[in-house]
């Protein structure tokens, strides 16, 4: 009798499973993409179950709509409980050293996880991570910050999960922002041009580096917005300690601040004060003080989530915005934004009302 029936578990486990396949093969699968990597990932049957590490992963998964298939997240920078529902109760498999390639690899395996997401950066670690979990799972690595493959890599979150409407709405808006600021500065001479400084610090403001334009999508990022990055030829992407002398004998025109300051950005914040008060101390510094962009007050500060997420496009209309005034009478960065959040992000707030991202508006 029990033979009989361990019998028939059998048979009825195998008609599921010859069922189940059959159904994904119908669907297109096994499918084989092309990561930001150029590496071949196959995935073998419907994605149900996924991960991600690296905070700019998140806002593409809400806009390609597959936020409830989020099972884990591994490093992810002060992320907003508002823009990231449910973000607290997902759980963390990141260690203590921040980086998208150090991952608990014990806490991330018992989430039963199909698929990690991930960045592609100039941080070592990924081929460690990767041949410690390639058996169980497998991962994708994306670039959804550069302004040359934000179209190809919500393509490849299209071929995986077969939703295309979020993604294509959502590259159809970038397109048509790039187009429109592009069309006005595409025609600028370099004496037309704006020298910027982009000024990055981690909450200090005596102690702050730069971005060269060997820094992943800088130099394309310029073009766009019709910006000369004054330390476009400092030795490495990240230009390290900047040299005060150094400084003082640039001609500046506009000063971008974008670096982590904690509690002084985000949806959650609707006190500028910290921000004000930030931006006061940058313009008297002495590198600062002389220039024309404190003269002329244009120092800007801005989230620099915008930067490394799929809110590029937001970013590159503030900056167009500064730098080209002139240009771009009709252009409302924060109009933009707006429509981001809410066509895109799905939330549900008045960023006039709530929210710190940008100063001034």
């Amino acid at each position: 009798m029990r033979l009989k029936i361990y019998y028939c578990f059998l048979v009825v486990t195998f008609f599921i499973s010859t069922l189940y396949y059959s159904s994904a093969f119908a669907r297109g699968y096994p499918k084989t993409i092309t990561d930001a990597l150029s590496r071949k990932v196959t995935i073998e049957k419907p994605v149900e179950r996924i991960a991600f590490s690296g905070t700019c992963i998140g806002e593409a998964l809400i806009i390609a709509g597959v936020w409830d298939k989020v099972a884990g997240r591994g490093y992810m920078t002060d992320p907003d409980k508002i823009l990231y529902p449910g973000i607290v109760e997902i759980p963390v498999f990141a260690t203590d050293i921040p980086g998208p390639y150090n991952v608990n690899y014990e806490k991330m395996l018992e989430l039963n996880i199909d698929l990690l997401f991930t960045v592609n950066t100039t941080s070592p670690g990924f081929e460690e991570m990767n041949n410690k979990i390639k058996s169980r799972v497998k991962i994708v690595v994306l670039d959804m910050f550069l302004p040359e493959t934000v179209k190809s890599n919500f393509e490849i979150l299209s071929a995986i999960f077969d939703q295309k409407q979020g993604s294509k709405a959502y590259i159809d808006w970038y397109e048509h922002i790039v187009r429109d600021i592009s069309s006005k500065t595409s025609g600028l001479s370099a004496e037309q041009k704006k020298r910027f400084f982009l000024n990055w610090s981690f909450g200090h403001v005596k102690e702050f580096s730069t971005m060269s334009d060997k820094f992943p999508g800088m130099k394309a990022t310029n073009t766009l917005v019709g910006g000369i990055n004054i330390a476009a030829d400092l030795g490495s992407a990240w230009g390290g300690a900047i040299d005060p002398e150094w400084l003082m004998q640039q001609e500046i025109d506009a000063i971008i601040c974008q670096g982590s300051l904690p509690n002084i950005y985000g949806a959650a914040v609707d006190d500028p004060a910290g921000l004000i008060t930030f931006r006061k101390q940058i313009m008297a510094l002495p590198a600062f003080a002389s220039s024309k962009a404190v003269r002329n007050n244009s120092v800007y500060m801005i989230s620099p989530k915008f930067m490394f997420s799929p809110g590029l496009p937001v970013y590159l209309a503030y900056l167009a915005k500064w730098l080209h005034p002139e240009l771009f009478p009709g252009l409302n960065p924060q109009v933009l934004h707006q429509e981001y959040l809410n066509r895109f992000l799905h939330g549900n707030f008045d960023l006039s009302k709530h929210g710190v991202f940008v100063y001034p508006k």
